[in-house]
């Protein structure tokens, strides 16, 4: 007889049951149609199809200490399900269901590339540089840890998860790294507020108010739409604290030094940025997170080159300054609308033959590995029933390629958006 795997379940008084799960449950998925007023809302009946979720012995492959904190950080993932459930169906409706679903957005990288250049249009580089640094390192440190503790999220069922893809929930659980971005985020937003000495007080005090409705908006619709926990939402927050501070301290210890003489420094960045993903944590299960620390890489990296050839080659910082916050209606207008169809431009349509066909394989010769990754979880797929497949990693060529199309954006808007402006007629 094949065995099967036994999950221990435990409610909100501590008392525990022995569940049996069997390769032959299937998902019980409500998929909603995607109009406005209908996210997706489903229950994975099968909780070995979500990654974190097997039996200890399925995770002796760790480090003993690996291996240590997991299991300790476990007791307090296992016991929130029916709490977190109880405070879902007190609170749940539709509109609720439409405002989180679609507020989570703003913590997807989509709406990185597409927002995050804004601020630049408007003069505020220097506000973006560190909002770029905190997003990125906290984005890299929370998926570091969460394939380091390999948590699931909260089960479901109970909880439904209410999302516009179910791919969201096919990660680990804590970090959250929406928490993490939203604190950070809002931390910075906050200790410019209290610099600032344009506002008046009562303007503070309604900007201060409208940060707070961002970062409570996104930290609590993950509860919400049953996607993270109390232990999520905390080392979240900690994750966020401290890359903000870590950037706030940085760029203060270093505002004098003028790294634009240096010709290490770009040679550096992109170093250190590939180092790091090549050398970042292997989950046990397979876990999408990582995706997400390579492009926020090759954003900081694209951020750095970019910054270093402007200081480097345009002593007045003419490119910089192109975008100064005195402006027309009509500058601004070619600004954003050029800025945005330029980072579009290249993003989705320039950038995968540009990188991947032109420069890596036919330039660099760097083998195409993704065949192999792909061949490989088929397989897996095939033979694991309905249980998350074991890490198969990310192709290489996929690493660098996705590293050098991220690193494409900050570089089209500080880069060529300016240029092209600026010598336009």
């Amino acid at each position: 007889m094949e065995h099967q795997p036994v999950i221990t379940l435990n409610d909100v008084n501590g008392n525990s049951t022995d569940v049996l799960v069997s390769h032959n449950v299937k998902s019980r998925i409500r998929a909603r149609s995607r109009a406005l007023s209908n996210p997706n809302d489903y229950q994975e009946l099968n909780v070995l199809n979500d990654p974190g979720n097997h039996p200890d012995e399925h995770y002796k492959a760790m480090s003993p200490i690996r291996f240590k904190v997991r299991s300790w950080l476990r007791k307090y993932v296992d016991n929130q399900s029916e709490t977190l459930y109880y405070w879902q169906s007190r609170w749940r409706c539709k509109f609720l269901d439409l405002y989180f679903s679609y507020t989570s957005l703003m913590g997807s990288h989509t709406f990185y590339v597409l927002f995050l250049p804004l601020p630049v249009y408007f003069g505020y580089f220097e506000f973006t540089r560190d909002m770029v640094y905190i997003l990125g390192y906290s984005i890299y440190l929370s998926g570091f840890l969460k394939d380091y503790c390999c948590l699931p999220r909260p089960r479901s069922p109970p909880l439904h998860r209410i999302t516009l893809s179910a791919y969201t929930a096919k990660e680990y659980g804590a970090p959250s790294s929406h928490t993490a971005n939203a604190t950070g985020v809002s931390l910075l937003f906050l200790i410019a507020l209290m610099q600032s000495t344009r506002y008046s007080g009562f303007s503070k005090a309604f900007l201060f108010a409208m940060v707070m409705f961002y970062y409570l908006t996104l930290v609590l619709g993950r509860i919400y739409c049953g996607m993270h926990g109390v232990l999520d939402l905390v080392s979240g927050t900690a994750v966020g604290v401290f890359c903000c501070i870590v950037r706030v301290a940085t760029s203060w210890l270093l505002s004098e030094w003028d790294y634009g003489k240096e010709l290490w420094f770009p040679v550096l960045s992109v170093v250190w940025g590939l180092t790091i993903l090549f050398k970042h944590i292997q989950p046990i299960d397979e876990c999408p997170c990582f995706e997400d620390s390579v492009a926020f890489m090759g954003v900081v990296s694209g951020l750095e080159v970019s910054d270093w050839v402007i200081r480097h080659f345009f002593d007045d910082r003419s490119l910089i300054y192109a975008f100064t916050n005195e402006y027309t209606y009509g500058q601004l207008a070619s600004r954003l609308g050029f800025g945005v169809l330029l980072v579009v431009l290249w993003k989705y349509i320039l950038s995968k033959p540009l990188v991947y066909s032109v420069f890596l394989k036919t330039i660099c010769r760097m083998p195409d590995d993704r065949q192999e990754k792909q061949h490989l979880k088929i397989e897996l797929t095939a033979n694991s029933g309905e249980e998350c497949i074991r890490y198969v990693g990310v192709a290489h060529i996929d690493i660098i390629g996705r590293f050098i199309i991220y690193a494409g954006i900050p570089i089209s808007v500080m880069l060529v958006s300016p240029l092209i402006l600026k010598w336009s007629p």
